[in-house]
């Protein structure tokens, strides 16, 4: 028997894609997955996975799977424009929509306005296996386009965390998806040093040459905890606050600054001292 969210598929109206990058996920995929069975596509690009990923994602018949390595906004970009439909959503693997969000795609494709090209989405914020309320999490700032007509989005792929460049005039929908980040403080620090790493890989060489002060470093940090922790209230949510202002401020701030540090000293023939024994 169809489920209500199932059933009003069922009425003609435009096609839709939701494209997801991926790479070991096979412990997260199918709750996302479970959730998207009423799209016409699911366009999976994997960084080629060496656990159950792809044997998991080809039980689902609406799943088209590929295998591509680039970054992970590359791949976004990569499996839009293999859509063979109308809309297009960019959803990770750890994100999941909500019934109420579902519908209100549905009713957007049952009677899009012809003056609209996309949609954010508001989200719920996890980190550390819990919700946040306020700071890193505050709902009215977790807002992210997500919905496009096709060809009207595209990213840049300059950082690892820039926004997506659209063309035309967006809207928010009703109902939320939950972003179910960063279980575990290990998780964060693998998923800090991955993206610190591939941001600062394809910084220009001047910008490297030119780094910033360390009390100008020092300044950007105690900045973004106070906009995260005091200014955005994350204090309300007790360590939980604490920690994601600490990590998405700070300590973000400092790794990445570092592996530019990092790069200078390799780019100036410095060696480390345990060069001399290789």
């Amino acid at each position: 028997m169809l489920t209500t969210t199932e059933q009003q598929v069922q009425t003609t109206r435009e096609t839709i894609a939701v494209v997801i990058p991926t790479l070991n996920v096979e412990s997260i995929i199918r709750p996302c997955l479970d959730q998207l069975t009423w799209a016409d596509e699911v366009v999976i690009v994997d960084m080629f996975s060496t656990d159950r990923t792809k044997e998991i994602c080809s039980t689902y018949p609406n799943v088209r799977f590929f295998e591509r390595k680039d970054y992970i906004f590359g791949n976004v970009n990569y499996g839009m424009e293999q859509a063979n439909t109308d809309w297009v959503i960019r959803l990770d693997s750890d994100e999941i929509l909500n019934a109420e969000l579902q519908l209100s795609i549905q009713e957007v494709l049952l009677n899009p306005d012809p003056e609209v090209s996309g949609y954010y989405f508001p989200s719920l914020q996890y980190i550390f296996g819990l919700p946040m309320s306020y700071g890193v999490g505050k709902p009215d700032l977790c807002m992210r386009k997500c919905m496009f007509r096709k060809g009207t989005a595209h990213y840049e792929c300059n950082t690892e965390h820039e926004d997506i460049t659209t063309t035309g005039k967006l809207e928010t929908l009703s109902g939320y998806y939950e972003h179910l980040t960063n279980h575990t403080v290990e998780e964060v620090v693998r998923k800090f040093n991955y993206y610190t790493t591939k941001d600062v890989e394809r910084m220009a060489d001047d910008v490297i040459a030119n780094p910033e002060k360390p009390m100008r470093t020092m300044y950007k940090a105690f900045r973004m905890f106070v906009l995260y922790y005091v200014q955005w209230k994350g204090y309300k949510d007790g360590w939980l606050g604490f920690y994601s202002s600490l990590f998405r401020g700070p300590v973000y701030i400092f790794i990445e600054d570092a592996k530019r540090w990092e790069r200078l000293r390799s780019q100036q023939g410095q060696s480390s001292s345990l060069d001399r024994y290789l």
